[in-house]
Order: structure tokens, then C-alpha cells, then sequence
């Protein structure tokens, strides 16, 4: 708990997203100029990434990284002595939530497999050579440090189950190009698909992978614009984000509007509620689904009945979508399911006018002429 207190405090003093305009990002993003390599395209977003700590965070992972790594080498090499071979899978995926993301080009193609994926971390006397060859004399001593554990858990993998390929969401992490180097060394595909919504953010810059799946061509759009590498992305659209809406109809928890929440406060959820009573009066029904970790229940309460509260454990999210007229909120994947899936959206840029004119800065998806707005209906 203390190391988890420490992170945060730590993380408060970095910028985020929405601290820095893109064209500033963007700036700076391009001045790190074209990658030589993959490691090298790991590097320049890991460069990019570091562009939202101040000094003193970088100084502490800096320092913190040189006295880690030699200990941490030392124990993954004693695991690896006892790291072997257990059974062949053609390809291991991560398991948590990604059975919903995968989409069917891949999921009717491939046996998948989940369990494997937690299968601890080790180096061998292999890896060791590879990472001396590639990072040592080169790369700061965080940038290696974090490459270091994230080549021990694949090199476990890898070596328990020998797969053809391995698929991720990890667009994110600076170490997403020079794992993708990394299983090339072992024989491996890395492929990436999409988990979330995308914005432009030089956190996700320069990324490589044998391939990655997007759901829109907007995406490729977007992130080749960050400078990923052109030529991996492939559009597939996973059936979680593309409901056939049809074999989900259930009268019982229709509305006209349903309202997704996410970490509003009381004003907040006051203002929304105040600003879709627009449709209360034209006699149209309304529902407001809470949002199952950061929704205060008893605050939405004290503003909206019960009967017109959506519970995602009772309703769930392909009912809610299916059964709807407009699906209405702010930055939120919800919106892009109903978007994807036929629905008409609607966007809050009433309660959360300043987030929306930043939403259409950083390039949402939603935030564009065709999508209609809550402050039309006032």
C-alpha cells in the first residue's frame, strides 16, 4: 500500500492529456525525428511520454532504475534456470477483458489462448546477450530498466508455450515497438488490438507491432498522424463494439434517451439531469446508467427515481445499447458502441462545454458536424 501511495503521489506532479495542446505535443513529438528501428521507435515514445514529468520524477525513476537493475537481472536469470518448455500454443492472448475487443478476423482464425498469459517472468542467458547487444551502451537507465521486465515476462511465455503469434493491447506502453523486435529475435508475431478510445496523445506515438487492428479508418488516420508505423493497421470492428442490436430487444428497459455516466459529481449530475429535461418535456422517456466503480448512487438518487435508473449488473450493456432511441454522454467508449451499432448519439457539451471544445481539439471521433449536441436541444 505504501509503494501504491508513493506512485500516486509521484503521478499528481506529471501533466496529463489535456495540461498540454496537442499542436505543443505534436511539436515536440516531431522534433524527436524518424525512428532508425523499433527500439529506437520505443525509445522516442518513451522521450514523449517523459514530456509530461517535470524533472525531479525523471531524476527519481533515473536513480531508482540504476540500483534496480542489476538486482532484478540477477533474480530473473535465477528464474530462468528453471523456466521450460510445457506445451505448444499457437497463439496466447491476454486475459483479461480481451475476449470482448478481439475481433473476428482473428477470434475465426485462431485457437486463442488466455490462461497462458500470466506465466510469471525469467531470462535466460539468451535474452541476457540480446538485451546487452541492444540497450546497455545506448538507452537511459529507466528506459531499460522497463524494458528488462517487460521482455522477462514475454521471454516466459514464450519459452512455456512456443507460440506463433501473441496478442495484446498495448499501444500505450513505450515498450510495445521493442517487444515487437524482441518476439521477431524469438520467432514470434506481436499483434495489437484496439481496447479503447483514441485521441491525439504523443503517449501513443510511434508505436510498432505486426499488426494492429483499429476499428475505423479514422484510427489509422489518427495514429499515423502520431507517427505509428504506416503500414501495420488492418480496420476490423470487434461484435462487442458492433451490437446487432436486433436480437437484443427487451421493451423492459427501453427509453427514448439513456444517459451514460462516469465520474460525474453532484453538480455535474445535477446539471446533467437538468439539461435532459428537455426530453421529459416532450413527453419522451429518460434513464441514466450508472457507471459500476465511480457512480455515487445515493447522490444520483436525491435527482432521478429509481424506475429511472439503469444498473449495469441488471441491464446489460448490449440490452442498454439496443434498447434506445439516443445514446447520450460525454468522452466515454459507450457512446462509440452505440455510434458503431446504429444508434443516434447525442454529446454533452452543456454540463462539460470546456471538455467538449477540448475533445474536438484532440481529434474524438464523436466530436465532428454530423453528431448532434445536447445544447441543440435546449
Amino acid at each position: 500500500m505504501k509503494l501504491v501511495k508513493v506512485l500516486f503521489f509521484i503521478d499528481k506532479h506529471n501533466k496529463h492529456q489535456f495540461d498540454i495542446p496537442f499542436e505543443e505535443q505534436a511539436t515536440y513529438m516531431s522534433s524527436l525525428g524518424n525512428p532508425k528501428d523499433d527500439i529506437d521507435r520505443s525509445y522516442k515514445q518513451f522521450l514523449c511520454q517523459e514530456f509530461f514529468s517535470p524533472w525531479w520524477v525523471r531524476f527519481i525513476w533515473l536513480v531508482t532504475s540504476c540500483f534496480a537493475i542489476p538486482v532484478v537481472m540477477a533474480i530473473l536469470l535465477w528464474k530462468g534456470r528453471k523456466t521450460k518448455f510445457m506445451s505448444h500454443v499457437d497463439i496466447i492472448a491476454e486475459d483479461k477483458g480481451m475476449d470482448e475487443i478481439i475481433p473476428t478476423e482473428l477470434s475465426s482464425k485462431y485457437d486463442i489462448g488466455h490462461k497462458e498469459w500470466n506465466s510469471g517472468s525469467s531470462l535466460s542467458v539468451t535474452d541476457l546477450k540480446y538485451i546487452c547487444s541492444r540497450y546497455f551502451s545506448r538507452y537511459q537507465p529507466y528506459f531499460v530498466f522497463k524494458a528488462i521486465m517487460q521482455i522477462a515476462a514475454y521471454s516466459a511465455r514464450i519459452t512455456k508455450y512456443q507460440p506463433e503469434r501473441i496478442i495484446t493491447h498495448a499501444e500505450f506502453s513505450f515498450c510495445s515497438s521493442l517487444l515487437t523486435d524482441y518476439c521477431h529475435y524469438r520467432g514470434v508475431k506481436l499483434i495489437n488490438v484496439q481496447h479503447g478510445e483514441k485521441l491525439l496523445y504523443i503517449r501513443d506515438a510511434f508505436f510498432h507491432f505486426d499488426e494492429c487492428y483499429v476499428w475505423d479508418e479514422y484510427y489509422v488516420k489518427m495514429l499515423t498522424r502520431l507517427m505509428a508505423e504506416p503500414t501495420q493497421f488492418k480496420v476490423a470492428i470487434p461484435p462487442s463494439l458492433k451490437i446487432d442490436t436486433t436480437t437484443y430487444q427487451n421493451q423492459s428497459c427501453y427509453a427514448d434517451y439513456k444517459y451514460y455516466l462516469a465520474a460525474d459529481n453532484e453538480n455535474e449530475i445535477k446539471s446533467i439531469v437538468e439539461s435532459m429535461s428537455f426530453a421529459k418535456r416532450k413527453g419522451k422517456s429518460v434513464k441514466y446508467r450508472i457507471h459500476p466503480r465511480y457512480t455515487d448512487l445515493n447522490v444520483l438518487k436525491k435527482y432521478v427515481s429509481e424506475s429511472e435508473i439503469e444498473i449495469p449488473s441488471e441491464v446489460s450493456i448490449f440490452d442498454s445499447i439496443s434498447n434506445l432511441e439516443y445514446a447520450v454522454g460525454s468522452f466515454t467508449t459507450v457512446l462509440v458502441q452505440a455510434y458503431f451499432s446504429g444508434k443516434k448519439v447525442l454529446l454533452n457539451d452543456v454540463t462539460f462545454k470546456k471538455r467538449f471544445d477540448q475533445l474536438k481539439d484532440y481529434g474524438y471521433i464523436l466530436a465532428k458536424d454530423d453528431i448532434e449536441r445536447l445544447s441543440q436541444k435546449q
